[in-house]
């Protein structure tokens, strides 16, 4: 039997999930694809603010509502805070305590505000 990997079949409709990683150092001062892995360049766009380690990330398709978002650091990485600071339909701000770090984000979003209860 072949290994499946496309539909994921879920409880609910329209579930969109989007994994890809962040490299902080790369990360540019203007909205770009600059730090993202291949994943994340066809997922969003992301910039980071002056001298600051607050990363912001758009969507290139808007969700229906405010995804949910799991960052964690990459492997080897220090432990160090990793905090979303804002999360809307559109976007998702992530604010860095300390260096540059690489990030793996996993997002859970739906495509429409209807579920099945």
């Amino acid at each position: 039997m072949s290994r499946q990997t496309f539909p994921v079949f879920v409880d609910q409709p329209g579930l969109i999930i989007h994994n890809f990683s962040i490299t902080g150092a790369s990360v540019a001062l203007t909205d770009g694809t600059a730090g993202l892995d291949g994943r994340g360049k066809f997922l969003c766009t992301i910039y980071k603010d002056g001298g600051s380690q607050i990363f912001t990330i758009t969507w290139n398709v808007a969700f229906a509502e405010r995804p949910y978002v799991h960052v964690q650091l990459g492997i080897g990485q220090a432990d160090i805070p990793v905090v979303q600071t804002s999360s809307t339909a559109s976007t998702l701000v992530i604010t860095v305590v300390g260096a540059n770090p690489v990030l793996d984000l996993t997002v859970f979003g739906y495509i429409t505000k209807s579920f099945v209860s």
